[in-house]
């Protein structure tokens, strides 16, 4: 016989490990503890395993409740495009996104095919530039949206996540014997690129720019190749490149964080609709170091 989870179902198991605790849940909720126990013991039965491991003090995700919580959070979320997309299905216009090329790899490819969908006759725009750039123009009203890096010195936004900055090569090279050691970065104004410049020169190893580009596939070239190292945020590592760091004896990089920007005035209705969709996606993809973490203590 088939079976169906249902969404009120993985609602309370999302809500629990979001925060961690039945009582925080069942206030988000608006239900009693007991009344959210009863719903995780009902999916824990539907899906024949053990989702949560509980004791007085920690609530801890079982390897079965951590492959669950992927496609809970996936179809709670389908559920609420189909929702939007069934009151706004006429939604019109012409939307301007601007973003760096490398969030765009990461964060892009399934807002674009999900808002395509739902709303065919949106016309959307993207384009992409280093952030100081982009920031310039949604400030000018050029841009309706942008996913940027937070500047430095124009720190305003909605910042979405933080990231930590981490130097990387290609898994099968070792530019990073070689002196000085040759990088492959963004062009000057780049925030990435300064941290790493700074971060060598603080620690006194001698450097040489070997690749620019304004693209981060023409950046992947250089590393893959064995050409170059660059600096990347943790979480947009290629599965071809391995992270380097204290046992290749480069000093750690500070945090960046992952800001959206909007346009001055009123949202339009399809703008406003794109930005919830990039919201959640930068929100919800976790960095590489996160995911590990996930099997431990949810808190």
């Amino acid at each position: 016989m088939l079976k169906y989870l249902d969404l009120a179902l993985l609602q309370a198991f999302t809500a629990v490990v979001d925060s961690g605790s039945f009582t925080r849940a069942a206030v988000y909720l608006c239900r009693t503890q007991s009344a959210v126990s009863m719903q995780l013991r009902k999916l824990e039965d539907l899906t024949g395993h053990p989702l949560l491991q509980r004791d007085k003090r920690k609530i801890r995700l079982t390897e079965e409740g951590e492959v669950l919580l992927d496609y809970a959070r996936r179809m709670i979320r389908l559920n609420e495009e189909a929702l939007v997309a069934m009151n706004q299905p006429h939604a019109v216009g012409h939307v301007r996104l601007g973003m760096p090329d490398d969030y765009a790899h990461q964060f892009l490819p399934g807002v674009l095919t999900h808002f395509a969908h739902a709303y065919p006759r949106v016309q959307l725009e993207v384009i992409g530039a280093l952030s100081g750039a982009l920031l310039d123009r949604v400030e000018a009203g050029d841009l309706d949206v942008a996913i940027i890096t937070r500047q430095p010195e124009r720190r305003r936004g909605k910042v979405l996540r933080t990231e930590r900055l981490v130097w990387a090569g290609s898994r099968q090279h070792l530019a990073h014997q070689e002196t000085p050691l040759p990088l492959a970065l963004f062009p000057e104004g780049c925030v990435f690129r300064e941290h790493a410049l700074a971060a060598l020169d603080a620690a006194s190893i001698p450097w040489r720019i070997a690749y620019t580009s304004q693209s981060f596939a023409g950046g992947m070239i250089a590393v893959s190749g064995g050409l170059a190292l660059t600096v990347v945020a943790q979480s947009m590592v290629p599965a071809q490149w391995r992270v380097l760091g204290d046992e290749q004896e480069l000093p750690r990089l500070p945090e960046i964080e992952i800001a959206l920007h909007r346009a001055p005035g009123t949202l339009a209705p399809a703008v406003a609709l794109l930005e919830a969709q990039l919201v959640e996606a930068v929100q919800m993809d976790k960095p590489m170091a996160s995911r590990d973490a996930q099997r431990q203590e949810v808190v």
